[in-house]
């Protein structure tokens, strides 16, 4: 009866065997969408990829902040354009300190002056521009904040998304070892069973290992999720987070992979100056440049002028005396200060020139990362086509030899559980070639990125 029992599981597991449980061809990798996996059937409700980027978006307060920062920038722009307030200077001029008698002297006189300035050539103008221009930096730096949030969130979520499958897959296959362990068992106490001791033991310590890879399972998805939490908000996610369900959704690809044949060097620079970072620094070019121009206002000069009423009172005799009206124009001259103002100047036009290495430089970080990228996701391709169409089948047959030998009395049952121990750990590898290729897809996502036309408001 426990070798009919024994042959009846090893039809089962058989069964197993000879289907692929965790990959199927209908799932093959043929473009770079981030979000191509299928949706899970869960219990619980289910935290999809997309989801959680568009959550960490919208609750991130450093958006919240910069939109701030630019509104700020706008109207300090123009406010900037204003002429400085004019001055009002009230005084009793020439009053006789013997006698403090207004009408004892004729220069006495009580005088009232308004005095405006005039900045030197357009540096009101000029200053308005520039807050204006820093405010366009920031739609950029949103842009960039957006996009790397998306790629840190599809990190972490598809780390949480690896060890769920790994749980799942493991569940499984722990589920085959109860049923060999409990025919192993009926085996073994049954007078006409083949199963030894060792093989009772051996059963029962793969199943408490099996039980401590779950927990490590569990403990790490949990530990992935709550550095989730930091970008959404605890109160978004469930309370239990080891219980919490993620899911890929099916969309539409954002990115396809081109050969580099067909992708030259002048059309992926093309593209990659659209980026955040490269524009960013397009803008901060535009920033230093009326830096520049500002300096060079500074050799023109600043004009004033003053506008002055005096009153005077009549004198010791009863004759009316006067009032007396000045207007006066000033001008800086720019002598002594020529030295610091070429200083200024030439410190600005380094500053420009700068600004130009700076964008071929992000130029060139963002071409090579697309390149490694590019690179590192076709050979994870390669590595999932030799999973799929030679190493697990391959595991697969070597499991079935070994469990054909066990039931024809001609191999040992540690056999049969290491060749299903190596093709539950090849199924794994597999599942983290999968993830690893989704998180070169969410960096070059990044990558990819153009920002937002900046719009000035």
């Amino acid at each position: 009866m426990a070798k009919n029992n024994l042959l009846a599981f090893c039809h089962v597991l058989q069964s197993v065997y000879s289907r692929d449980f965790f990959i199927g061809k209908t799932h093959r990798i043929a473009s770079v969408s981030l979000l191509s996996l299928l949706p899970l059937a869960v219990n619980a409700e289910a935290l999809s990829l997309q989801q959680a980027v568009e959550k960490a978006v919208s609750q991130d307060d450093w958006l919240v902040s910069s939109q701030q920062k630019e509104n700020a920038m706008r109207v300090l722009s123009q406010g900037m354009t204003a002429l400085p307030d004019p001055k009002i200077n009230v005084g009793l001029l020439n009053m006789p300190t013997d006698s403090f008698d207004v009408n004892q002297e004729a220069m006495t006189q009580f005088n009232v002056s308004v005095s405006q300035m005039f900045p030197a050539g357009d540096t009101l103008r000029l200053a308005g521009e520039k807050y204006t221009a820093q405010g366009d930096q920031m739609p950029l730096m949103r842009d960039n904040r957006r996009a790397m949030l998306a790629m840190e969130v599809s990190n972490i979520w598809l780390t949480a998304y690896r060890y769920e499958e790994s749980i799942k897959l493991v569940k499984q296959n722990r589920t085959l070892f109860e049923q060999l362990h409990e025919v192993v068992e009926s085996g073994y106490s049954s007078a006409y069973g083949r199963a030894k001791q060792q093989d009772l033991v051996r059963s029962e310590l793969e199943l408490i290992k099996l039980d401590h890879r779950l927990t490590q399972l569990r403990q790490a998805k949990e530990s992935a999720l709550k550095k989730l939490s930091q970008y959404i908000l605890p109160t978004m996610m469930n309370q239990n987070t080891a219980d919490q369900n993620i899911t890929l959704k099916t969309t539409r690809e954002p990115i396809k992979l081109t050969s580099s044949n067909t992708l030259t060097s002048n059309a992926l620079a093309a593209r990659l100056s659209q980026h955040p970072l490269v524009r960013l620094v397009d803008v901060q070019s535009n920033t230093a440049q009326i830096d520049k121009a500002m300096a060079e206002q500074k050799y023109k000069p600043e004009w004033g002028v003053t506008l002055g009423y005096g009153y005077r009172g009549d004198d010791l005799s009863g004759k009316d005396r006067a009032d007396l009206a000045s207007i006066a124009v000033s001008v800086s001259v720019p002598i002594f200060s020529s030295r610091r103002q070429d200083a200024q100047v030439k410190a600005a036009s380094l500053q420009v020139e700068s600004f130009l290495s700076e964008k071929q430089l992000v130029l060139n970080e963002l071409m090579a990362k697309y390149r490694v990228l590019t690179s590192d996701i076709r050979l994870l391709d390669q590595r999932i086509r030799l999973y799929q169409t030679k190493l697990i089948p391959s595991y697969r047959e070597s499991a079935q030899a070994m469990l054909n030998a066990y039931t024809s009395n001609d191999g040992g049952f540690s056999d049969v559980v290491q060749a299903r121990i190596a093709t539950l750990n090849a199924h794994i590898e597999l599942l983290d070639i999968r993830i690893e290729r989704f998180k070169r897809l969410a960096e070059l996502n990044y990558v990819m990125t153009q920002g937002e036309e900046v719009k000035n408001t």
